[in-house]
């Protein structure tokens, strides 16, 4: 019974990824573009992006992050008047050294470019904090 225990434990062990090695988590193309921005970033001098993107989105107002795993970043942001929510998700991958951003209304056909506002203030404040 021991053996079937321990050798039901390595396999299980084997096939599953560990937490301090989180796999990079790929971020899905946007369906509509009249309500999401996806943008890749290829960073040079960044040496640790998304700390950076975290610092920033921290200080952004009705911004909450909601995950960190390793290489990903998932926030919510909340509109002032209308209270809708915006979903964000941040990607790096260390190997192509690229930085990947996506912000999408959860509801309606348009966000008045609210989204490509969002991301944009994102890459000013993260290449304007390196010059």
């Amino acid at each position: 019974m021991r053996f079937f225990i321990l050798a039901s434990f390595i396999i299980i062990s084997t096939f599953l990824p560990s937490k301090v090695e989180a796999s990079h988590i790929d971020i899905k193309p946007c369906i509509q573009i009249s309500h999401c921005v996806r943008e890749e970033l290829l960073l040079d001098d960044i040496d640790d992006p998304l700390s950076e993107v975290q610092l920033i989105l921290e200080n952004t107002p009705r911004m909450e992050i909601i995950e960190i795993d390793g290489d990903y970043l998932h926030a919510e942001a909340t509109s002032r008047l209308m209270k809708y929510v915006d979903d964000l998700e941040v990607s790096y991958d260390k190997l192509e050294n690229k930085l990947t951003i996506r912000s999408e209304s959860r509801v309606g056909e348009g966000n008045f470019g609210v989204n490509k506002k969002r991301v944009d203030l994102i890459k000013k404040q993260l290449f304007l904090s390196k010059t």
